[in-house]
């Protein structure tokens, strides 16, 4: 078994800080949560309004409704853990090591602090009068959205350096679009309010953004632009490298 280099630990300890500073920068998001439970008027008329509207149209087309459902099973946020142990075990395998602690890192925070956060808020999920759909637990902030953000960026940003440059921007697209998809079927089938995707959509962003940076700040002395992250994924010379020979991933692990 390999044993854990003084680099390892820099790493774990950049991620923990990234980590812990997500959690605090969360507290806005959790306040914006006690303000839509509790009525705050904007909110609350923007929520309601919402999923009046989509739950009017929801009863009107059962085929939309079926679809909606297979997507929120497909992009449950268990089956995307599951496919993202998945991956972070085939990057283990391959020598990826420290892009596996990365990888886990961050589904693991974005799963604490969904959780988190749900206790702390505990918003009661819309209650619609003959519901197309139904889910356990509390609506803020809906887990499919942050962990769906979470995941596939995760799995983009690892894709990326296989990926050819002029398709790199399909790859976002797509994986936006999935994104985009998962949090409308969420207010759609009347188990979210738009306010809890919203949610989870920023405590996503804020989870990913914060371990990436944690990561390319510790991977090489200069840290790059988040432009050219975003084209180039998270260690694109790890990933070629890992690819090629096992000379190259071992040097690169």
């Amino acid at each position: 078994m390999k044993k854990t280099t003084r680099k390892d630990r820099a790493l774990d300890r950049r991620l923990l800080l990234a980590s812990g500073a997500v959690a605090v920068a969360a507290v806005p998001v959790a306040i914006i949560g006690y303000a839509a439970s509790h009525g705050w008027g904007p909110l609350h008329r923007l929520d309601s309004g919402a999923a009046t509207n989509l739950h009017a149209w929801a009863l009107s087309q059962p085929g939309a409704v079926r679809f909606l459902e297979g997507v929120s099973t497909v992009f449950d946020p268990w089956v995307l853990r599951t496919v993202a142990a998945g991956a972070v075990v085939a990057l283990a395998v391959r020598g990826e090591r420290r892009l596996a602690r990365w990888a886990a890192t961050t589904v693991v925070v974005a799963g604490a602090l969904g959780f988190g956060l749900k206790l702390v808020v505990a918003r009661s999920r819309p209650a619609l009068p003959d519901p197309v759909s139904n889910a356990p637990g509390s609506s803020f902030p809906s887990g499919h959205a942050l962990n769906s953000f979470v995941i596939i960026g995760t799995f983009v940003l690892l894709a990326l350096p296989a990926i050819p440059a002029r398709w790199r921007p399909v790859a976002w697209v797509v994986g936006g679009s999935i994104v985009l998809l998962v949090g409308f079927a969420r207010v759609a089938l009347g188990v979210h309010y738009v306010s809890d995707v919203v949610a989870g959509w920023l405590v996503g962003a804020g989870v990913l953004g914060a371990t990436v940076l944690a990561f390319d700040t510790w991977r090489r002395p200069q840290r790059r632009p988040v432009k050219r992250i975003l084209k180039e994924g998270v260690d694109p010379e790890g990933t070629r490298a890992a690819s090629t020979s096992p000379q190259q991933r071992s040097e690169t692990s």
